[in-house]
């Protein structure tokens, strides 16, 4: 792979340099590919002013933005590592990032200022985000250079939400990026007409791989807001003509729940793309008979990809609880627990293989051994393939538990769950039990007149007996963590309470 397969920017640039590659919808400042191209190499020149070398980390403690762009490409073109941080973690946690990463350099935002004034560890340099634009926007005359972008290099460090432990630090390099983004062009058709609006935050992959990167590749353009905002982002996808966008189940159903969504004209917008949680059939449903959006359900993950499967359109009615087929470029198989391939609809672990694959954990040699073997990612996830190749999540390794002998799978209980006519949220996770080891526990959130009894009665005649959880929560919602997840550690806290009243 040579640098000028890598260096995106850089060949719009000089095809289309007067296209628009980027917006802000907060700012409304703009930036054609030519101007990306020139501020990057103007930034190169600061970051080897400050003696910045290849390998250095950069950690960022902001939002998205139009000069995260700039960044992305000045750094590709470096040999230098992004470490977009969650500004939504602890002072605690953000101080064992920085520990790990030992960036040379911070960059900030005004709505993390005080955030990081109260930091007690040892911090390198820091610059505010926003001044790095007086870095490249002036008249300096910076000579054409040719660099030597490595696709094995690292682009960024994400770390995971660390829901099991602390936090690790996923490397993401140039090579990865470049098959995710042929990945998900091959099964979107992206062509340089597509735009999209990115609501995600930076520090998670789906706000960098899921359109923000591949929409560079292809030369198309990527509107940027810093807030999710149901009402604002319906407007935004009408007013820009934008054709797609990528949505947790949870924001879909925060804007089909708004006025404007009754009223809004969606007719340019080709897909939506979700993932991370169960989209349910009455989402799928309610979209593309209200506003005739096809819905694409998929899987993906910080480790791999992220665009590992995808259900199309046309069959995600008659599959509504399956992540769909595996996307091009990569090779799959699943694998039970005694090692063995897994027979059709058999459950077992989900393995990946490819060049979307990280080549490990930053400063982990333990976990990456332990997560990649012989090039296989084994991604702690659970599946089956029906037999036309269908694959449906099960849920993680660690969340399966055994009832009365039985193996149980929390997602499968959810997922049927959410066939309930009362129901329209829910979660299931399990605790221990004096009879019978484990046992589950289902949250719910009911629709308005709704009662538990009916939900009862649906558990009582659609799931098993060893399937059925023994106690079920109603909830006025299921918490989610910053990424948009459903948060375990509060729903634990939530059954802690429950108990608590019941043995009171």
């Amino acid at each position: 792979m040579t640098t000028d397969t890598l260096d995106w920017i850089a060949k719009w640039a000089d095809y289309t340099p007067e296209k628009v590659a980027v917006t802000s919808f907060d700012t409304e400042e703009k930036y054609t590919y030519n101007q990306l191209h020139i501020y990057a190499n103007r930034l190169v020149e600061k970051f080897e002013s400050l003696g910045l070398q290849e390998g250095d980390r950069i950690a960022v403690l902001a939002e998205h933005s139009l000069h995260y762009l700039v960044l992305l490409s000045a750094c590709q073109r470096s040999g230098i590592i992004i470490v977009p941080l969650n500004y939504r973690l602890s002072l605690k946690d953000l101080e064992a990032l920085f520990l790990d990463c030992n960036p040379a350099l911070l960059l900030y935002s005004e709505t993390q200022k005080e955030k990081l004034e109260e930091l007690t560890v040892a911090l390198p340099r820091t610059i505010h985000l926003d001044l790095i634009k007086y870095y490249y926007q002036d008249d300096v005359c910076v000579k054409p250079r040719t660099f030597q972008i490595k696709e094995r290099n690292p682009i960024f460090i994400f770390y995971t939400s660390g829901t099991t432990g602390r936090p690790k630090g996923v490397i993401y390099t140039n090579k990865m990026m470049f098959w995710n983004s042929l990945n998900t062009s091959m099964q979107l058709g992206i062509t340089f007409r597509d735009s999209t609006i990115n609501t995600l935050p930076p520090y998670h992959t789906s706000g960098w791989n899921i359109f923000v990167t591949p929409l560079l590749h292809k030369g198309a353009h990527i509107g940027m807001v810093q807030k999710f905002d149901a009402e604002r982002i319906l407007c935004l996808l009408e007013l820009n003509r934008t054709t797609l966008f990528m949505a947790l189940p949870t924001m879909l159903a925060m804007m089909q729940k708004t006025e404007v969504f009754k009223k809004v004209n969606l007719e340019y917008l080709r897909f939506i793309i979700s993932g991370g949680e169960t989209v349910s059939p009455d989402l799928l449903k309610l979209w593309k008979e209200k506003k005739g959006t096809a819905i694409r359900p998929g899987y993906g993950l910080t480790e791999a990809g992220p665009s590992i499967t995808s259900l199309h359109h046309n069959i995600a009615m008659s599959k509504p609880e399956s992540i769909g087929k595996p996307n091009f470029y990569l090779k799959t198989k699943i694998v039970t627990s005694s090692g063995r391939k897994a027979r059709v609809n058999e459950v077992g672990e989900f393995c990946i293989k490819g060049e979307i694959v990280t080549p490990g954990y930053w400063n982990n040699s333990t976990e990456t051994n332990n997560k990649i073997k012989n090039g296989w990612l084994h991604t702690g996830d659970l599946v089956l393939k029906d037999k036309e190749g269908y694959l449906f999540l099960k849920g993680r390794r660690d969340d399966m538990y055994i009832s009365g002998g039985e193996n149980v799978y929390p997602q499968e209980i959810t997922s049927k769950l959410l066939l309930c006519k009362s129901v329209t949220k829910a979660a299931v996770l399990s605790v221990d039990d004096a009879v019978w080891g484990q046992c589950g526990v289902a949250f719910v959130v009911l629709k308005k007149g709704k009662s538990i009894n009916e939900v009862n009665n649906f558990v009582d005649k659609n799931l098993v007996s060893f399937k059925r959880p023994k106690h079920i929560i109603i909830l006025d919602d299921i918490p989610l963590t910053s990424v948009g997840k459903i948060s375990r550690k509060k729903l634990n806290a939530h059954f802690e309470a429950y108990k608590s009243k019941i043995q009171s």
